[in-house]
């Protein structure tokens, strides 16, 4: 995701000093990991409840996309720890849809 506008590489490339995701209120780094799985912004929340079922295997032992009461939650809590590791497999699941939701993702983080 390094070619689009994720403020963290924007500025690395660009300059700058605002590395802060200015779609939602959060005050965090505006990552790969942020924009992923952590981003509180209403579009993002959206789209992931849109693709669910990308999310919904990944973080069963945390309970997070997946809690006990079934309901789905789509964002992880800034306290989850997310190992590169667990991004990398997310990004390499075996699914058309995966391709649809980071374009969608990317589309709505440009936006900003």
């Amino acid at each position: 995701m390094r070619e689009h506008l994720l403020r963290v590489e924007f500025c690395k490339w660009h300059g700058g000093s605002s590395i802060i995701c200015d779609k939602c209120e959060c005050g965090e780094v505006q990552d790969d990991k942020h924009v992923l799985f952590l981003c509180k912004c209403a579009e993002v929340c959206e789209l992931r409840m849109r693709y669910k079922d990308l999310f919904e295997g990944m973080f069963k032992t945390l309970h997070a996309f997946a809690p006990s009461s079934s309901e789905f939650i789509p964002f992880l809590a800034c306290h989850h720890s997310i190992t590169d590791f667990e991004i990398n497999a997310f990004l390499n699941q075996d699914s058309y849809r995966l391709l649809k939701f980071v374009s969608d993702l990317v589309s709505i983080i440009d936006t900003g």
